[in-house]
């Protein structure tokens, strides 16, 4: 999940770094490739969804490692909007993700990732605080990976508004 913020959405669908040469002809800012994804029925919402990055400047910058050189602190930011839609209508809405974040990594493969901005979190059931579902959060967040992949979201200043019923 780079799904709270920028750098949550990238990890929750597995984005990478677009190309490991570009951080050095750009200040070591790294773009982030968002790819397609699809959850089936049930997964996130009770249909199946599908969404893709219809404008993606996001970009990641690694700014303080770990003795082995794994990232401690990592920065995150830069426009990304996504059209969600219901796989089985085509109903559609664009989610604007567009959030700053600051991320520390645990040696344990945890994070705790700080965002102010707008943020979506997919939430698959069991694996948060928040029940299943699509979320379009605004405002200044907490989010707390556990190692094992459960996320505890804390709204500290923020509005947050469920995505799939609009898709229903």
């Amino acid at each position: 999940m780079l799904s709270i913020s920028v750098a949550a959405a990238a990890l929750a669908v597995g984005a990478a770094p677009a190309r490991a040469g570009a951080a050095a002809q750009d200040g070591g800012w790294t773009p982030v490739a968002i790819p397609p994804f699809d959850a089936p029925a049930g997964v996130l919402c009770d249909f199946p969804v599908h969404y893709d990055a219809i404008v993606n400047r996001a970009r990641t910058k690694v700014v303080q490692t770990y003795p082995d050189g794994s990232p401690k602190r990592e920065l995150a930011t830069g426009a990304l909007f996504l059209r969600v839609a219901n796989a089985t209508t085509g109903r559609s809405a664009v989610v604007d993700t567009s959030d700053s974040a600051v991320t520390e990594h645990g040696t344990d493969g945890s994070r705790v990732i700080h965002t102010v901005g707008p943020v979506i979190a997919l939430v698959r059931a069991g694996t948060s605080n928040l029940p299943r579902g699509i979320y379009a959060i605004d405002g200044i967040t907490r989010v707390e990976l556990t190692a094992a992949g459960f996320k505890t979201i804390t709204l500290v200043h923020a509005s947050i508004h469920e995505v799939c019923p609009d898709l229903a």
